[in-house]
């Protein structure tokens, strides 16, 4: 079976053509998961031509160790090429095959890692404006192998699952009251949803994947228990996963690592969003079985009058 769904052209791999709204932003993201090796993280590069700006995100985490990179080189001029847009010299996506490969590639003083991705489940299309945060999302969950040099010489095998995804559209975070982005990773299926919340309104979007296909999801319910520090950081999680053929799930989260996350913040006028990532072991209630993921929440608090 094809990778890439019909509703998607290879095109949509490529960079599409922004409009002139400022937040319109258009962005690339891939996590992945070795728990054997205790090597985990995520990668996002967003590109905002009307802010004239790109963002470079990059997290690992080794051990009990997090590895972080993060740049927002100017954009003078914008180019319809992916392979100028997509690196900053020390983070670089190559695309190999649409919908199929992709090479990660990061270098730093104190180590260097090389990754390829390859779908190992087809690509799900969310749908044209399934977020307000997108007018086109796609996902596919991989299986990602690299390995990881530092800078004494020794290395570190990455073998593992993980997600991508790609984003376009108008972009502004601050719109929602809070937001749960999830990904699922088991060996003959995965799970990659999201679930807005905007006052009395949800929308959900994601799907169960097999190597058969995707079955949309038609409810998700998830109970979250958080950290009693300064930030209530989130620290698990029990979904309880619905398809439209009526499949339950249930998968419950918790970190792979005491430090296998990060909070990221950002300010608008009315207050701040705040947005945790963090890479998780995954088990299945149903089954007994462990995998592995991505657990991300993100937050609106509004400033007191």
């Amino acid at each position: 079976m094809s990778s890439k769904p019909s509703t998607l052209t290879e095109s949509d791999e490529l960079l599409h053509k922004p409009d002139d709204r400022l937040k319109w932003r258009e962005s690339y993201y891939f996590n992945w998961a070795d728990a054997k090796n205790n090597v985990s993280g995520f990668t996002t590069i967003g590109i905002l031509p009307n802010e004239k700006k790109r963002e470079f995100v990059f997290l690992l985490f080794i051990d009990d160790e997090i590895e972080v990179h993060y740049q927002e080189p100017p954009l003078e001029s914008y180019v319809d090429d992916i392979n100028k847009m997509l690196t900053d010299n020390l983070l670089t996506y190559q695309l190999v095959k649409p919908f199929q490969t992709w090479k990660i590639l990061y270098t730093a003083p104190k180590l260097e890692l090389k990754l390829t991705w390859e779908t190992r489940f087809p690509t799900f299309d969310f749908g044209r404006d399934s977020s307000a945060s997108w007018h086109g999302h796609f996902e596919a969950s991989g299986k990602v192998k690299g390995i990881l040099k530092f800078e004494d010489g020794t290395k570190r095998s990455v073998n593992g699952y993980g997600q991508r995804d790609k984003s376009w559209g108008y972009r502004d975070w601050h719109q929602f009251d809070k937001w749960y982005a999830t990904h699922i990773q088991f060996k003959d299926w995965s799970c990659g949803f999201r679930k807005d919340y905007q006052g009395d309104r949800t929308d959900l979007s994601g799907s169960i994947a097999t190597k058969t296909g995707n079955t949309p999801l038609a409810r998700v319910e998830i109970e979250t228990t958080n950290e009693n520090d300064e930030f209530q950081t989130p620290l698990t999680s029990t979904y309880h996963i619905t398809d439209i053929k009526g499949n339950t799930y249930t998968v419950k989260s918790k970190r792979l690592g005491k430090k296998t996350y990060l909070r990221f913040a950002r300010d608008f006028q009315e207050g701040y969003t705040e947005l945790f990532e963090q890479m998780v072991i995954m088990r299945s209630l149903d089954t007994g079985e462990v995998g592995t993921g991505m657990a991300e929440y993100l937050r609106t608090i509004k400033s007191k009058k």
